[in-house]
């Protein structure tokens, strides 16, 4: 089928922040483009005006509601306005073809399913996250399993179609609404990631370094990692590089714990693409989340780093695993002792690289030819 002509991305965040779906829009939206389907994204930003970028037109509109960058709204005029000028054909690529939305409990999702129905426009929902928020906080918790079991679901069950991120993800979105997904998973720049890097450990010799990557907060597990470097340094008898790639509110609190536990850590910070490929390459990345990861991008960049991967049971871990691409091994999620005897016999393990023919699934090309032949082939239910 061919590609739909004009696709409208409803979304809470776009540029000028950080996060997964802004990272997966950045890189799917261009590349739609390319594939001959003219694409606008509206979402919230400090922007006044419309602008493009990458070929794509973005449209932001004044956030008038915010809650960490994830509960956020529109004014009610605004939106209004931008609907009105939507249903009049007055975007500069026409009228909408379809509607896309990214994440069930963002808001701005909700009024993209119904923007669609009132166009009368196929809706495509994709979502990223494989269960309710999980965070130190009952409270939060407890709102978002409220907002799952209501709105959450409510865009789940009214989209015309919904890509999930994983298989944990369409398993989430069956239990969570009864509907059947498609997958399509995250993507990555299989050519970028597979190139040349300068190790960020070179001379270091047998002892490959442990790596984490990620916010520095409980659910990501940062406590589980520093256990398992200790445990490793303890079991093998070797001085090796310990990374922590990642910032947030609890590094003093890991700072302070990894001096007590004897542990030579470097901190670096959050790192561009190109750091964190020089941090992983030849490592063993430890990952240690138990939050509601969808996809968890990270996994994939550290095989093709010539990383090993030892990881709970999260995100696309799982189906790594199973598809024999590298050096993965998954342990259940929680169990520390497991994590860290797999950590333990990966470092003694040489490293492994796959070729591009191994991961071509996940690359961003075959990515966005999935993409869009869902668009093409959406249509109200």
């Amino acid at each position: 089928m061919s590609a739909p002509q004009h696709l409208l991305v409803v979304t809470t965040n776009f540029a000028e922040t950080h996060g997964g779906v802004q990272a997966h829009l950045a890189e799917l939206l261009p590349r739609l483009v390319e594939r001959g389907v003219a694409t606008t994204v509206a979402y919230l930003g400090e922007r006044t005006e419309p602008y493009a970028v990458d070929g794509v037109s973005v449209v932001p509109l004044r956030r008038r509601v915010d809650l960490k960058e994830v509960i956020g709204l529109p004014g009610p005029r605004e939106w209004a306005a931008f609907v009105g000028r939507v249903r009049r054909g007055g975007l500069p690529a026409g009228p909408v073809s379809v509607v896309a939305t990214h994440t069930r409990f963002f808001p701005m999702s909700g009024l993209g399913v119904r923007l669609g129905h009132r166009l009368g426009v196929p809706v495509v929902h994709t979502e990223h996250g494989a269960g309710s928020v999980v965070t130190g906080s009952a409270l939060v918790e407890a709102g978002s399993r409220g907002v799952d079991a209501t709105m959450g679901r409510w865009v789940l069950r009214h989209a015309d179609r919904v890509v999930g991120v994983s298989a944990e993800v369409v398993g989430f979105v069956r239990q969570l609404a009864g509907v059947d997904a498609v997958m399509i998973p995250n993507g990555i720049d299989v050519d970028r990631w597979l190139g040349g890097v300068e190790p960020a450990d070179a001379g270091v010799g047998d002892a490959r370094p442990l790596v984490f990557v990620g916010r520095v907060v409980a659910e990501k597990g940062w406590e589980d990692f520093l256990s398992v470097a200790r445990t490793v340094g303890e079991r093998t008898g070797v001085s090796r590089p310990v990374h922590v790639v990642g910032d947030g509110p609890d590094l003093p609190r890991a700072q302070d714990t990894a001096r007590a536990w004897g542990l030579d850590v470097r901190w670096h910070g959050r790192l561009e693409s190109d750091g964190i490929k020089a941090v992983l390459h030849d490592a063993v990345y430890v990952n240690p989340s138990v939050a509601a990861e969808g996809f968890q991008l990270t996994q994939l960049e550290a095989l093709l780093s010539g990383a090993a991967v030892v990881s709970y049971d999260v995100g696309v871990a799982r189906e790594l695993e199973t598809s024999g691409v590298g050096d993965v091994h998954v342990v259940p999620r929680g169990d520390l002792a497991r994590l860290a005897e797999a950590a333990v016999a990966a470092v003694g393990r040489a490293p492994s690289h796959p070729t591009q023919a191994d991961v071509r699934r996940w690359d961003w090309e075959t990515v966005a030819d999935d993409y869009a032949a869902v668009l093409s082939s959406a249509g109200p239910r």
